[in-house]
C-alpha cells in the first residue's frame, strides 16, 4: 500500500465567472453558464454560506525520488482500453544516458505500482525528451528530444519525435537480432524538439525550437520496434506560425480535437499561441534530411495570440472541458483560461519549485511535475 504525503499550503486566486449567454450550436466554444463552478479543479462548488473559492485545494504527492522519479518533464495517461490509471512520467536523464520513464499502475489509488523502465538505446530515441503524448486511438505515444543532435557527435543535426508503444511487452525490451532499441519510429528534423501533442493515430504535432515552427508529424505505418524504415511519412513545417524556445524550460501544446485549435506554449515568446490545423496549403517541397514520402511547407496557417497577461515561461499546457490551463515554470502558477472568451478565471499557487508537464486525470483532477522536486503531484480540490 502506497502512503501519500498532504501538503495543505497553498494561495488562490480565481474570479467567480457567472454567464446568463445562450448556447450557440455553431460556435466553437460554449460560454460558461450561470451558476456553473468557473474552475472546479482548483475547488468544490460554493456551498450555502462558503466563500467562493476560499477552501484551497490540497496536494497529494503520487510518486517521488524514492519512486525513481528524478527530474520530470512531463506526464500522461495511457489512451488504452483498461488502462486509464496508468499514468507515465518521462524522466529527462542526461546526455550520456538518455531518458526513462516511471510507469504508474492505478495512480493514486491504494494499490498504485510503480515500474521504471528505459529503453536500450534512449541515449538517441529518447535523448533529454521534454514531453510525451499519448495517442488516443492506438495507445502509442509520441517523445519530443531536447537535443541538437540524437547521435551525439558533433555532426549535422539529426533529431526529430519518436514513436512508442505502450504495450509493456514491447516498450523497452528486447525487439530481437539486427534491432536498435524498442522504438516504433522516429524521424528527424526537429532539433530542440521542445514539446508534442497528439492529432490521430500515428500523427503529432512538435514545437520545433531550432528552426522556430511548429511542424507536424505523420509517422504513418510504424516501421516495428526496433527497425529503421522511415519511407511513408509525411512532413509539414507550418513557417508562419513562428514560436522562441527557451533553453532548458519544455514548451508544451495541446490539441482541442473538437475545434482544430492546437494550443502552444511559446516560452521565449511569454504567450499562449494556437493553430488551426485544419488551414493552410502546400507551398513548396523541403530538402529532406532523409528519405521520407513527403516533406513541405505550408502558407496561409491561421494562427492567432490566445494569451500574453502575466506569463513569464508558460510550460505545461491541458485542456478540460471549457477550459484550457498552463503552468508558469517561472513563478510555479497554474492559470486557467475561457477558451471562448479568452478570459484569465483564476490563479492558483502551487507548491512546486519547477512546475513543468500538467494533465487532466481519468477522474478530472489536475496532476503535474515538479521538476527539481523530483515529484508527481495530485491537486484535490476541497
Amino acid at each position: 500500500m502506497k502512503t501519500k504525503h498532504i501538503i495543505f499550503t497553498a494561495a488562490i486566486s480565481a474570479l467567480a465567472v457567472v454567464s446568463c449567454k445562450k448556447e450557440d450550436p455553431k460556435a466553437d466554444f460554449q460560454p460558461i453558464t450561470q451558476y456553473q463552478n468557473s474552475i472546479p479543479e482548483f475547488y468544490n462548488p460554493v456551498k450555502s454560506g462558503d466563500t467562493y473559492g476560499a477552501n484551497t485545494p490540497d496536494y497529494t504527492i503520487i510518486a517521488n525520488v524514492m519512486d525513481q522519479v528524478r527530474l520530470p518533464n512531463d506526464l500522461d495517461f495511457n489512451t488504452t482500453a483498461g488502462k486509464e490509471n496508468e499514468l507515465w512520467i518521462v524522466n529527462e536523464g542526461t546526455v550520456n544516458s538518455g531518458s526513462t520513464n516511471i510507469i504508474i499502475q492505478n495512480a493514486g489509488q491504494d494499490n498504485q505500482m510503480e515500474l521504471y523502465r528505459k529503453d536500450g538505446n534512449s541515449w538517441h530515441f529518447m535523448s533529454l525528451s521534454t514531453a510525451l503524448a499519448f495517442s488516443e486511438e492506438n495507445g502509442n505515444f509520441g517523445t519530443s528530444p531536447g537535443v541538437y543532435d540524437a547521435n551525439h557527435n558533433g555532426g549535422a543535426p539529426f533529431t526529430g519525435p519518436s514513436l512508442w508503444s505502450s504495450d509493456l511487452s514491447i516498450f523497452a525490451q528486447y525487439a530481437g537480432a539486427g534491432t536498435n532499441g524498442s522504438h516504433l519510429d522516429m524521424l528527424h528534423e526537429s532539433p530542440y524538439c521542445m514539446g508534442i501533442a497528439s492529432e490521430v493515430d500515428n500523427a503529432f504535432w512538435v514545437f520545433d525550437g531550432d528552426a522556430n515552427n511548429i511542424v507536424k508529424y505523420d509517422f504513418k505505418d510504424d516501421h516495428g520496434a526496433g527497425m529503421h524504415d522511415h519511407s511513408d511519412a509525411v512532413i509539414a513545417r507550418y513557417t508562419e506560425a513562428s514560436v522562441t524556445r527557451k533553453s532548458g524550460v519544455p514548451s508544451h501544446m495541446i490539441l482541442d480535437k473538437k475545434t482544430g485549435w492546437l494550443y502552444i506554449c511559446d516560452t521565449g515568446g511569454k504567450r499562449i499561441m494556437r493553430l488551426r490545423i485544419s488551414a493552410g496549403n502546400i507551398k513548396r517541397n523541403l530538402t529532406m534530411t532523409e528519405s521520407v514520402s513527403s516533406y513541405v511547407e505550408m502558407e496561409n496557417a491561421e494562427w492567432e495570440v490566445f494569451a500574453t497577461s502575466n506569463l513569464v515561461d508558460p510550460c505545461g499546457i491541458e485542456i478540460s472541458e471549457n477550459r484550457l490551463f498552463v503552468s508558469d515554470n517561472a513563478t510555479n502558477e497554474i492559470i486557467a483560461y475561457d477558451l471562448g472568451s479568452k478570459e484569465e478565471l483564476g490563479r492558483l499557487q502551487t507548491t512546486a519549485t519547477n512546475i513543468r508537464g500538467i494533465k487532466v486525470g481519468p477522474n478530472g483532477k489536475l496532476w503535474y511535475v515538479d521538476y527539481s522536486g523530483n515529484k508527481v503531484v495530485r491537486i484535490d480540490p476541497k
